[in-house]
C-alpha cells in the first residue's frame, strides 16, 4: 500500500512532530512518502521522527533563515502547500495544525486528517494573537485573517475523515468547519518519563519553548510576587531576550536554558510541581510530567481539562493572571498531592501503544467505508 503523510513543517521536535513520527511508524511496512513545507531537523531528530523515509519539500526549504521567518510567510503557505499534487497513493494522512490539509486533493484518494487544532491564530485565539501583533488592529491584518479563514474552511471540505486530538479540538472542528470527528488522544512516551525514588526538592518547574502564547512571562511575574518560592525555567525560543530582561533582579527564578531529555526528566522527577499557563489544545508535556508522578498546576482550559484530574493529579487555575498562578502555588503548598503512583497512573492512559492501535483501527475502518460503492459512501459530516 502506498501512503503519504503530510505535515506542516519540521524543525522543532515538538508534540505535533512526534505524533507525525508515530503515524509514520504505524505504516512502516508500507511504501511511505512524507511531504512538508520545509525540513530543517537536525540529524538526531530526523532519525527519530522521519527515519529514512523519502521526504518531499516545497520551495520554502531553500529560503534563507526560513526557521526564523516562517511565521511571516503564513500568507503564502496555502499557495505553496497547494503545489503538492499527491498522486498514485492509496491514502493520504495529513498531520495539521496550520496548512497541511491543504495539498491538492486527487479525487478517489482517501484523505484522513489528524487535526492538532484548526489554525488558532485565525479562529478561537484570533484576539490573543491580534493583540500581540503590532498590526493586529489594522485593516490589512483583518483582511489577511479573512483570507486564511476562507481558505481553511474550503480545504476542510477536501478531508474525508477528521481525527481530533482532544474533545476540545473536536468541538472546534465542529464549530469552525461544521464537520464531525473522532477523538484519538496523542501518544505520550510514558515509558520514558518514569517515577523516581529521588527526594523532591523545594522548587517549582516551568518547561517549554519561550513563545508568547506559553505565557511564561506571567509565571515569572507571579514568582516575583512570591520571593520565598523558587522557580526553575527550562527551555529556549525566540523570546529569550525579553525573558532575560524579565529575569533581571529576580533571584528566586533560575533559567537553565535547553536541557537534554535525561537532565530534563531528572528536574521533573525532583520538582514540587510543574506549571502550565498556556491555552493548549492537548498538552503532551503536561502528561509527561504526570508520568513522572509530579503534580501539575495548569490553566483550566482545553486539553488540560481532559488530562488533569483536579485535586488528585494537579490543580487547575482559573485565568491567565499572576493572581491565579500564585493562588495555585499556595493551594499546592497548603494541600500537597503526594500520591505519585496515582498521578502516574492517570498518565498511562495516553501511551504510544494505545495511540497506534486506536489510529490504525480507525483508519482501517475509514478505508473500508471509503471504498464502498460511491452511492453508499458519504464523507464524515456534521
Amino acid at each position: 500500500m502506498k501512503v503519504s503523510v503530510v505535515h506542516d513543517w519540521f524543525f522543532v521536535n515538538g508534540g505535533a512532530e512526534k505524533v507525525a513520527g508515530d503515524i509514520i511508524d504505524i505504516y512502516e511496512d508500507e511504501e511511505v512518502t512524507v511531504y512538508t513545507l520545509f525540513n530543517h531537523f537536525n540529524e538526531r531528530d530526523r532519525k527519530q521522527v522521519l527515519k529514512d523515509y523519502p521526504v518531499k519539500v516545497s520551495i520554502l526549504q531553500h529560503f534563507p533563515f526560513i526557521t526564523r521567518i516562517y511565521r511571516y510567510l503564513l500568507p503564502v503557505m496555502p499557495f505553496v502547500m497547494k503545489q503538492f499534487r499527491i498522486q498514485g497513493q492509496d491514502m493520504v494522512i495529513s498531520s495539521s495544525h496550520a496548512v497541511a490539509k491543504g495539498f491538492t486533493a486527487i479525487p478517489g484518494t482517501l484523505h484522513v486528517c489528524y487535526c492538532h487544532t484548526p489554525m488558532r491564530y485565525v479562529w478561537d485565539m484570533y484576539e490573543d494573537y491580534a493583540n500581540a501583533h503590532s498590526m493586529g488592529a489594522s485593516i490589512l491584518y483583518k483582511a489577511f485573517v479573512d483570507y486564511i479563514r476562507s481558505w481553511d474552511l474550503k480545504t476542510s471540505k477536501t478531508v474525508d475523515f477528521f481525527i481530533a486530538n482532544s474533545m476540545h479540538v473536536q468541538e472546534r472542528i465542529q464549530r469552525n468547519y461544521n464537520r464531525s470527528s473522532v477523538v484519538i488522544y496523542p501518544p505520550v512516551r510514558v515509558d520514558k518519563f518514569q517515577l523516581s525514588t529521588l527526594p523532591r526538592e523545594d522548587y517549582f518547574l516551568c518547561l517549554g519553548r519561550f513563545v508568547p502564547y506559553k505565557k511564561i512571562d506571567l509565571i515569572i511575574q507571579a514568582f516575583q510576587q512570591m520571593p520565598d518560592k523558587k522557580l526553575v525555567l527550562i527551555g529556549d525560543g525566540y523570546g529569550t531576550k525579553a525573558m532575560k530582561e524579565l529575569l533581571h533582579r529576580t533571584p528566586n527564578v533560575t533559567w537553565l536554558g535547553y536541557k537534554d531529555d535525561k537532565e530534563l526528566i531528572q528536574y521533573i522527577q525532583q520538582a514540587k510541581a510543574c506549571i502550565f499557563a498556556a491555552k493548549e489544545d492537548f498538552g503532551i508535556m503536561c502528561v509527561e510530567v504526570q508520568a513522572c508522578g509530579t503534580p501539575v498546576l495548569a490553566l483550566d482550559y482545553g486539553g488540560y481539562r481532559e488530562t488533569v484530574v483536579d485535586g488528585k493529579t494537579g490543580y487547575l487555575f482559573a485565568a491567565q493572571t499572576t493572581e491565579s498562578i500564585a493562588a495555585a502555588v499556595q493551594q499546592l503548598d497548603t494541600h500537597p498531592l503526594d500520591d505519585r503512583e496515582a498521578i502516574r497512573e492517570n498518565a498511562l492512559r495516553f501511551s504510544v501503544e494505545r495511540f497506534k492501535e486506536e489510529f490504525a483501527n480507525y483508519v482501517k475502518g475509514c478505508m473500508q467505508q471509503f471504498h464502498k460503492p460511491k452511492m453508499k459512501y458519504a464523507p464524515q459530516s456534521s
